[in-house]
């Protein structure tokens, strides 16, 4: 399978296409590719049985496709603990650097960079790493968009591209950071959150706001 399929496949998941129907519009927002571009792949990624997919209601990986996209970002992760902790990456640096590195990194190399690493759980951007611990997460955990005005929350991953990263730093929203659901603005495609530690009133662009994920404090 080549670089690009595997890219949709990851994205797919990392939008939570394991559990639900992740829609052309936002993987081609993801991928700044045209939403026609996603659709096309979506109906070759349908034909070898890696995703699910329904006019309008958008795509979700099959069961091959998930342990496809678990092994790609198992080693994506990996590969931006190597680069924060001992290269001196910063958390906005990473994901392109993993990007390469991820396609040409064969299992035996992934397990053995993670035992040099001493096992890590978790990547800079709060994703799991161990193969079992990321489907576990992805079933805890909603986009921030999913909430419900008055929900108490905590950042638990966001997506690993460096603009997400920049953007929520911007925003002083990091991992961790409980978030309380305020309000939402369809007209001007905003949510508001208020953070917890900081008690500081935030306002969020939907669309980017979909890349953070959060577990439910209640």
């Amino acid at each position: 399978m080549n670089e690009k399929k595997e890219d949709y496949i990851k994205v797919l998941f990392d939008l939570g296409g394991s559990r639900n129907r992740i829609s052309n519009k936002l993987v081609a927002e993801r991928l700044k590719v045209s939403p026609s571009t996603v659709t096309e792949m979506m109906v070759s990624l349908e034909k070898i049985n890696w995703v699910n997919t329904l006019p309008y209601k958008g795509s979700i990986l099959t069961e091959e496709g998930k342990a496809l996209a678990k092994q790609l970002i198992y080693k994506h992760r990996l590969w931006e603990v190597f680069l924060v902790n001992h290269l001196g990456y910063d958390i906005n640096e990473v994901h392109d650097e993993a990007e390469l590195l991820e396609h040409s990194t064969s299992l035996l190399l992934a397990k053995r960079l993670e035992a040099y690493l001493k096992f890590p759980e978790y990547c800079p951007h709060g994703g799991a790493i161990p193969l079992n611990l990321i489907e576990a997460q992805e079933d805890e955990i909603i986009p921030l968009t999913e909430c419900q005005v008055g929900d108490i929350v905590e950042v638990q991953r966001m997506t690993n591209e460096e603009y997400v990263a920049d953007y929520f730093s911007n925003k002083d929203v990091k991992i961790n950071d409980i978030l309380e659901y305020l309000d939402e603005n369809k007209m001007v495609d905003t949510i508001t959150i208020r953070n917890v530690k900081s008690d500081n009133t935030i306002e969020l662009n939907s669309t980017t706001a979909s890349y953070l994920f959060v577990k439910s404090k209640r």
